[in-house]
């Protein structure tokens, strides 16, 4: 079968025009049917007929590792659909993408793929990474080999890595303590809720957090920070705790995923009124309880546009594109409110992953 936009939808079974609001990243398609269409796109190695007419057949390949936890968490999913989207329309130039997928808090999978792909023919990394000295001494070792790593969401600046694209942890951090504080009144004991401490982008917001404290509430005290591994039950479990153990906490704040385990924890011990809540995501389930006024504030991040620009980035880098000197490129950090939450809701109905 000859490959073109016709015989991609009759593979989805879907329409002509469907396919084209695909390729070129309109809105009009379920996520379903778009990442159907996307692997069947992958698959066939399909060239839309206006890129084919720009290739040339010496056109080197470039081939990048994606190192990411696994897709658990709605903010990863949604970095890895930017990261196809934006595969799609750089494949035809000689992009390929190789995803490897670790456990978060685990450095030894990272470590062990990082050996593997210094054994292979790479063109670049991007790498979600841990704080580990074996990690930070690989990624100098690819540097000094040419081989350019980039990092994103979480950062390991003291390595010879090429660049770093996410938020702006500290600043995160920052914005978190501010609103806390304010809804506080400027004096209180207060908890934190992080994934874990080994988690570069999860330090980072924590000690933005802690520098505003200090500098602008001396009377607000963190009297705990626990760790609660991205789970579900862990998240309920440690806010339970820390509810029974400080009896005067005034309030939280999550610096990661799974806000709604918090509230609901809090909820249940009939303490939504005296504990303020702060959360870090504009999932569905964070948005109504901003809404019921569980939840004070949310901070929401851009995962579909940070995957795009990782492949964006690094493919232009590798190419010759892109003559800027890297460094750092953060990407937008929103703040939600009962009065304006509704804003974000059209964009969490669609998933997190489509959130630009």
């Amino acid at each position: 079968m000859k490959i073109t936009m016709q015989a991609i939808a009759d593979l989805a079974g879907v329409s002509r025009a469907t396919v084209d609001k695909v390729i070129h990243n309109r809105p009009g398609v379920s996520d379903v049917v778009r990442e159907q269409i996307k692997d069947i796109i992958m698959e066939t190695n399909y060239k839309p007929v206006h890129v084919r007419k720009h290739l040339r057949e010496d056109k080197p390949q470039i081939r990048i590792a994606i190192v990411m936890p696994e897709l658990q968490d709605p903010f990863i999913r949604g970095v890895k659909s930017g990261m196809d989207t934006c595969y799609l329309e750089y494949q035809p130039y000689g992009l390929y993408v190789d995803y490897y997928y670790t456990n978060s808090y685990d450095p030894q999978q990272t470590i062990a793929i990082l050996m593997h792909l210094k054994k292979i023919p790479i063109n670049g990394i991007a790498l979600h990474v841990l704080d580990n000295e074996q990690i930070n001494h690989l990624i100098n070792e690819f540097a000094e080999d040419g081989i350019p790593v980039f990092t994103f969401d979480t950062d390991l600046p003291a390595t010879s890595r090429t660049c770093f694209i996410g938020e702006d942890p500290y600043r995160t951090g920052q914005i978190a303590a501010s609103l806390l504080c304010k809804s506080i009144d400027h004096e209180g004991e207060i908890a934190v809720l992080a994934s874990s401490l080994t988690v570069s982008s999860c330090m980072t917001r924590i000690e933005g957090f802690s520098s505003y404290l200090k500098q602008y509430a001396p009377n607000v005290h963190i009297v705990a920070t626990e760790e609660t591994l991205n789970q579900h039950t862990l998240t309920y479990q440690k806010t339970t705790s820390l509810l029974k153990q400080y009896p005067n906490l005034k309030g939280i704040w999550n610096c990661v995923s799974h806000s709604e385990d918090m509230a609901q924890a809090v909820i249940d011990a009939e303490k939504s009124e005296k504990v303020k809540l702060i959360s870090l995501s504009f999932t569905p389930e964070i948005i109504r309880l901003v809404k019921e006024g569980v939840i004070e504030y949310t901070l929401g991040l851009t995962p579909y546009k940070l995957g795009k620009m990782v492949i964006k980035s690094l493919y232009e880098h590798l190419s010759g594109n892109s003559e800027d000197t890297l460094s750092n490129i953060w990407t937008p950090i929103y703040i939600g409110c009962d009065a304006n939450i509704d804003t974000f809701e059209d964009i969490s109905l669609k998933g997190p992953a489509n959130f630009l």
